[in-house]
């Protein structure tokens, strides 16, 4: 018990992390946030990661400086999709045989539930709050066709990591039975 609480924290802290950690890119600069919230379900399992990201989620309610703007920003709902995302790749991970293919799929399925959430709150929080209405094509390329190399690269990264771990540390899967 005590190591899955330490585990949980240890992510929470990471996602964290990874949210000022940027990487200049051609398109748009890059954060290691997603990249963390994927691998916390993928290491810690679907309930575990989900919760590590709770703790995230709920630390940047409280006001402790973890986001990089407010539950006002239109890039919260890509905050609340953290916690389904990383449940999701937790499940894939869960269910289906250890490999680089599984553990992959599970990071791309992850941010795809981020997008899921993140995209329609946007839209949402600039017409309706922000007053700046923003047509399909706009959302389509900005959110989705432009972070797309990066987070697949974050997905490819994921999955190597954790066959990495999964070598060298194979108890650190909390999930595993």
């Amino acid at each position: 018990m005590t190591r899955q609480i330490t585990l949980c924290a240890l992510f929470a802290a990471l996602i964290a992390i990874g949210t000022h950690i940027k990487i200049p890119t051609p398109l748009l600069p890059l954060t290691l946030q997603t990249l963390f919230v994927v691998l916390s379900g993928l290491v810690l399992g679907k309930e575990h990661g989900a919760l590590s990201v709770c703790v995230y989620v709920i630390a940047g309610l409280m006001g402790l400086p973890v986001f990089t703007g407010s539950a006002l920003n239109p890039t919260f709902g890509y905050i609340v999709g953290f916690i389904p995302g990383s449940f999701l790749a937790g499940y894939i991970a869960e269910r289906f045989r250890p490999c680089f293919k599984t553990w992959f799929l599970g990071a791309v399925a992850g941010i795809a539930v981020i997008y899921a959430f993140g995209i329609p709150y946007y839209y949402l929080m600039s017409k309706y709050y922000i007053g700046n209405e923003l047509g399909a094509k706009t959302l389509l390329m900005y959110f989705v066709l432009m972070p797309m190399p990066g987070d697949i690269a974050k997905s490819v990264l994921a999955g190597l990591i954790v066959q990495r771990l999964a070598v060298f540390f194979p108890d650190s899967f909390t999930w595993k039975r």
